[in-house]
């Protein structure tokens, strides 16, 4: 293996978890004779400047903006030992996200003024935000819109900078499984990161993943309980988080899955984010249970219909009821998300999602998430003062009614000083 691709996660950004998809990027690359290196920035500077999970993750773009020069100021060595690591490199690639990009500009820059002539690839959800935003790209450096696996190997190939647009792994199975290798797992909590699938088959009109990968594809059911067993075996480690967009996407590959596990008598726990269905049995939901599932995360959003549709969600109010009837049976505790304030939704609309709320109380175990909407698809992303407003009504009428909500998930997707 000739090339050395330093792969590199900045900060600020989710801790509990290593990086998957930087993961995935070094066993495909390692098939192709690349040897990619990963070095998690973000973990490795939480933990030196000990500052709270929350205030770690909170969306504060004046933190965000100086974390930088307070790495420098604080740890010099850090930023110097990465530029030293770099100097026989091939290429350096990033994750850039909208909260890491202050930081991960920054260094990129100083990667640059010291080594000109030096590869910089970044990739990630911010770079294919620029591209609708219609921002220019920066051409010392390549860019990746979507997945990076087939997409370093080109840039290593060439003498240009690029911009790749979504050249994507056709059959998920070809690349080798995950070991994790370069992480030191006693960073991050005891629940592993996994994906089964990349893409989504629904095409909700708020959601960004439609643009982040270009068609939906799976790993198979063997492949993805051969990823379980190798972590198991590993790291002795049984609780795992998929990270698929939609765990439900086709329910004869999920029943394949879950009967995999029962006959592998595979002892795991395991969450995931599920989409309304109207064709989900409970006999489905029952293996579920019996399979390990302790969690299930589910996009409501909305229980008027006429929202709903303009969503683009893909279901009903009245199938939501069915599916919520279906899981509560079947023993399964799942989390519902709100959205406020949908463009179409007017006041009535509104009070439907309440008076839903309100009456199933009994039905849904927890809400989850509750964000006004935001136009990710404009800048800046700042939400009106109605869809606020009608979040906070929300929120009281949770705590009024003595419904379970998580706190730290009420308006998280909000910057407190602006964006």
């Amino acid at each position: 293996m000739d090339d050395i691709v330093y792969s590199l996660q900045c900060p600020p950004h989710w801790v509990k978890t290593p990086p998957l998809g930087l993961e995935f990027i070094r066993k495909y690359c390692a098939k192709k004779g690349i040897n990619v290196r990963i070095v998690d920035l973000n973990v490795i500077i939480y933990k030196l400047l000990k500052i709270s999970l929350k205030e770690w993750l909170t969306l504060n773009k004046g933190f965000e903006q100086s974390l930088y020069d307070t790495v420098k100021e604080k740890y010099p060595g850090i930023i110097k030992n990465i530029l030293r690591k770099l100097e026989n490199a091939a290429c350096a690639g990033f994750y850039l996200s909208s909260r890491n990009k202050y930081f991960t500009y920054r260094l990129a820059e100083e990667i640059n003024s010291m080594y000109p002539n030096k590869k910089i690839a970044l990739g990630g959800p911010e770079v294919l935000f620029k591209k609708l935003r219609n921002e220019p790209f920066d051409e010392r450096f390549s860019w990746v819109i979507g997945e990076g696996e087939k997409a370093l190997e080109t840039i290593l190939n060439s003498k240009n900078s690029l911009i790749i647009d979504h050249d994507e792994v056709g059959n998920l199975d070809e690349i080798p499984l995950l070991d994790f290798n370069d992480f030191d797992l006693k960073l991050y909590s005891n629940v592993f990161p996994l994906y089964s699938s990349r893409g989504c088959i629904r095409k909700c009109a708020f959601c960004t993943e439609k643009f982040i990968s270009s068609r939906f594809r799976q790993h198979s059911p063997y492949y993805t309980i051969e990823q379980i067993k190798v972590i198991i075996n590993k790291y002795k480690i049984n609780y795992f988080t998929f990270q698929d967009s939609i765990f439900d996407a086709n329910l004869i590959w999920l029943e394949k899955f879950l009967t995999l596990i029962l006959k592998e008598k595979l002892n795991i726990h395991w969450e995931a984010q599920m989409a309304v269905r109207k064709d989900f049995p409970l006999s489905l939901a029952e293996l579920l249970k019996k399979s390990g599932c302790f969690n299930l995360f589910v996009g409501l959003e909305s229980a008027s219909d006429k929202v709903l549709s303009a969503m683009n969600k893909g279901f009903t109010k009245e199938d939501a009821c069915l599916f919520f009837e279906i899981l509560k049976k079947a023993g399964l505790q799942y989390e519902i998300s709100i959205i406020a304030g949908y463009p179409k939704e007017e006041e009535n609309d509104f009070k439907e999602t309440i008076d839903f709320i309100t009456k199933n109380k009994t039905v849904i175990p927890k809400i989850a998430q509750v964000n006004p909407y935001i136009d990710y698809f404009s800048y800046p992303y700042t939400p009106s003062a109605q869809a606020t407003e009608r979040v906070k009504r929300l929120i009281s009428l949770l705590r009024k009614e003595g419904i379970p909500y998580t706190k730290s998930f009420i308006n998280n997707l909000i910057y407190k000083n602006g964006n």
